[in-house]
């Protein structure tokens, strides 16, 4: 059965983004060796994925690169207290109403994972919720000292079962986690 996947990198004090919503430092990090093709992992996982979800400020950022769109090819669902009903060449803009209905949809298609790209307050929701299956957490080696936390206040206290670990050349360590069995 498809699985929500929370599939982010983060700063090792905890920040998926600083504080005006920027992630140019994840470009700063270096790369193991000069020439270096790695993608951590990153090839693989999409291509299992059927869906993206995000919020709509995340959105915004992604489309704000100055590349091409890197979801094209994947059904996107934006959550949006403004937009919700409205679709743009992208996505379809959805209310955070019925996020376990919109869940159970997508998995009942059958078409892939899950991504749960992100930002912070969505991720608490759907971690609220108990809507996380698995959580593929990238941990950067820079401190940001400040910015948007993975883990916003008031998110719920959780209990995750470490299914692996890897750890780069270049300092970053990748955590795979998942719900416990039963839960």
């Amino acid at each position: 059965m498809p699985e929500v996947i929370l599939y982010i990198a983060a700063s090792l004090d905890g920040y998926i983004a600083r504080p005006d919503g920027s992630v140019g430092w994840l470009d700063e990090i270096s790369e193991p060796e000069s020439g270096s093709t790695e993608d951590y992992g990153y090839g693989e996982f999409f291509a299992g994925v059927g869906f993206v979800l995000m919020g709509r400020v995340t959105y915004e950022q992604v489309l704000s690169f100055g590349v091409d769109y890197p979801y094209a090819a994947t059904q996107g669902y934006v959550f949006s207290g403004t937009r919700a009903g409205e679709r743009d060449e992208y996505v379809q803009f959805v209310s955070g109403e019925d996020i376990p209905g919109l869940v159970e949809d997508l998995k009942g298609r059958g078409e892939g994972n899950i991504w749960l790209v992100g930002g912070g307050l969505l991720v608490r929701e759907f971690l609220t919720l108990e809507l996380v299956d698995r959580i593929e957490l990238f941990i950067l080696p820079v401190i940001l000292g400040d910015g948007i936390p993975l883990f916003p206040p008031a998110t719920s206290q959780r209990s995750l079962e470490l299914e692996d670990s890897q750890s780069y050349a270049n300092g970053m360590v990748r955590l795979t986690y998942t719900r416990p069995a039963g839960t």
